[in-house]
């Protein structure tokens, strides 16, 4: 790569949109590793546990750890971050970009050809752009807002920014001599273009009848994307027992050499402790754990924990517009909320220690982690007593807090599959209760949860989810005003705390979009700061703890290296040992 190029890409990789905690891991060296000398052995099934079941197979409508890793299994990628620093790496195609950051080049592996026989090209590409400016249950257009074109040929609210008044996408040219070369140009600068751009490739020939001049938005409902038929990525879709399991068979023509492996199961279970389970009892290959089953688990002869921080954070989200509970609406109300919760209390008794606090958006891990300069809410009962007064909140003859004829009364919504969040929710419950909140928890199902949150229904007071990120910094489909879901409008999108501040639009705009083009860390980093400050301020989050991330594997799977940023990207490598 160019020294420009570097520069620009210095600290990329990808935002994993996903509110539940994604199965991702640790150091390399940690894993079980074959000698050299020997050889890997064919045949076997690799399964895999996980806490809730797939809504799609489609990578433009993933929103769940569960979903996203069966698209990972079977559709390829077009680059793929180094698994240990987050660097962007060719999979599919080899990249570059031009001297100005505005036009980037992709040459698609010659050797790539889907599972039907026919080749791998360009127009794939876009035809997974083509889906997600069709799509109206995507929350994945702002991504591509900034190529050149993109905006007039999607298809949207006014408020996306989509025109929906051209056929094709100006930016994106198919190189007329080799169908597996293409380019993008961009309207301006982005930071986090490398990742962006990889996008979703998509057969065209199951999809392209989805994304025709006349389509609307048959995408979202296309029977394929939960029963996929053409695969690029090392596993092909064979069948899916709803509520039970996932069964992909290996991709023999696979282009970097069919998976050692016969299977991939994903399997469906209750909870994090099933997991554990299916591991002391053989019965799952790998999985990741709860803290609260480290000690049991250690213990098992045959199995392998794996310790790492996470690129994470589990976090409370108050809906600063809840009808139900208006205090949310003061920021002192929710600072209140952040020094009346002994996080570190919450960590020992839930976590077992296997996490650490936190109060930014930003984890350790990533590069955009702000050093210093932000308040770290040490519980402190008095304090948050004397913010919710200030506030006007005062205790009724029930002890409860009042205002203006309205009693403090908070409901905290979590995922039922979660047995860790659904004890931070409980705990956290009991000690609101002593600053005299009617605080209550509401677990329920993963998939109905997120689609309220994602479309803006006002039931939902507070949710604790888990956000897992990834290399690139760019909080823009969170916290950008843009991204504030409106259910008027049927406008979906991750700003369910419907939190918006100019200057941190602003800050988030120039880290992402600089109007001096400059996308070294160093300027990127002085912009989060700004964000990461108002965020540490107004506290539209409670940003709860890091977790370290806990992968459990039977000591017979060989070659499994997760690391911090990836998990399966070498999974046709992986292999059984008998």
């Amino acid at each position: 790569m160019t020294k420009r190029f570097r520069a620009l890409i210095a600290g990329v990789g990808g935002l994993v949109l996903i509110a539940t905690a994604c199965i991702q891991s640790g150091d390399p060296s940690t894993g079980q590793t074959p000698r050299a000398s020997e050889k890997p052995q064919q045949g076997g099934q690799i399964k895999e546990g996980q806490t809730s079941d797939i809504a799609t197979t489609n990578p433009i409508l993933v929103n769940d750890p569960a979903s996203r890793r069966i698209s990972q299994l079977i559709y390829d990628d077009l680059i793929q971050p180094d698994p240990k620093t987050g660097e962007p790496r060719p999979r599919l195609a080899t990249f570059s970009v031009s001297a100005d950051g505005l036009t980037y080049s992709y040459e698609i592996n010659g050797k790539a050809d889907w599972s039907d026989g026919k080749p791998i090209i360009a127009q794939d590409w876009v035809t997974g752009l083509e889906a997600v400016g069709k799509s109206q249950k995507t929350v994945r257009k702002s991504s591509f807002q900034d190529v050149e074109g993109f905006l007039d040929y999607c298809v949207g609210l006014p408020s996306s920014g989509c025109k929906g008044i051209a056929k094709t996408i100006s930016g994106v040219k198919i190189d007329s001599a080799n169908p597996k070369k293409f380019s993008v140009t961009m309207t301006k600068v982005n930071c986090a273009a490398i990742i962006d751009l990889t996008g979703y490739i998509l057969p065209t020939q199951v999809f392209g009848k989805y994304v025709t001049d006349l389509s609307k938005d048959e995408i979202d409902t296309a029977p394929e994307n939960l029963k996929p038929t053409v695969f690029s990525g090392p596993f092909k879709f064979t069948e899916r027992r709803e509520g039970d399991q996932i069964i992909l068979n290996r991709n023999d023509g696979y282009w970097q050499g069919a998976p050692h492996v016969d299977q991939y199961v994903l399997k469906i279970v209750a909870n994090a402790t099933a997991i554990a389970n299916g591991l002391r009892t053989g019965d799952l290959t790998w999985g990741t754990i709860q803290a609260k089953d480290l000690a049991d688990m250690q213990a098992v002869d045959k199995v392998k924990i794996t310790r790492y921080p996470g690129v994470a954070f589990t976090f409370i989200g108050w809906n600063t517009a809840s009808p139900q509970a208006p205090g949310l609406a003061d920021k002192r109300v929710r600072q209140a909320l952040a020094y009346g919760l002994d996080m570190d209390q919450i960590i020992r008794a839930v976590t077992f220690g296997e996490a650490v606090a936190h109060v930014a958006h930003h984890v350790p891990a990533q590069w955009a982690y702000p050093a210093a300069g932000l308040e770290p809410y040490k519980y402190d009962k008095t304090r948050a007593e004397q913010l919710l007064k200030d506030a006007g909140w005062l205790a009724g003859s029930d002890g409860v807090l009042q205002k203006d004829g309205n009693r403090f009364t908070l409901t905290l919504s979590t995922q039922s599959d979660s047995v860790e969040r659904v004890a931070v929710a409980q705990a956290a419950a009991q000690q609101y209760k002593q600053l005299g909140i009617d605080a209550r928890t509401a677990p329920e199902a993963s998939q109905g949860l997120l689609v309220k949150l994602t479309t803006g229904e006002p039931v939902v007071d507070a949710a604790i989810l888990t956000w897992s990120l990834g290399v690139e910094p760019d909080p823009y489909q969170i916290w950008h005003s843009s991204q504030i879901p409106d259910r008027a409008r049927g406008m979906t999108g991750f700003g369910f705390t419907f939190f918006r501040d100019a200057e941190m639009d602003k800050a988030i705009e120039q880290a992402r979009n600089p109007s001096n083009r400059d996308c070294s860390i160093a300027a990127r980093k002085r912009n989060y700061e700004t964000f990461n400050k108002i965020l540490n301020d107004d506290q539209p989050y409670n940003f709860g703890y890091v977790p370290n991330f806990l992968a459990g594997s039977q000591k017979m799977l060989q070659s499994f290296a997760p690391a911090s940023f990836a998990a399966v990207y070498n999974v046709h490598q992986w292999w059984i040992k008998q």
